[in-house]
């Protein structure tokens, strides 16, 4: 899977997660762009994550999940390792 194609997919995630528009959702988002991202659906980011990439997340890894960029190189490490 390319950089893209996660990149699409993550972004329709957060979309979902945090019930706005894919389209508003820029290439470098992140939690200070996108009121709507609280920690409830931050919550419900990560799950649609883990669900539409087969991943895990540490606990750890949770708070720095906070953009866009962040998630995709997030979801390389674990779909590649």
């Amino acid at each position: 899977m390319t950089r893209e194609e996660i990149k699409t997919r993550a972004r329709a995630a957060l979309a979902r997660g945090l019930k706005v528009d894919p389209q508003s959702i820029t290439d470098n988002a992140s939690q200070l762009d996108l009121g709507e991202w609280d920690s409830v659906r931050h919550m419900n980011v990560v799950l649609a994550l883990e669900n539409d990439f087969g991943i895990e997340f540490a606990d750890a890894e949770l708070p720095t999940l906070t953009s866009l960029p962040l998630l995709v190189a997030a979801i390389e490490r674990h779909t590649t390792a």
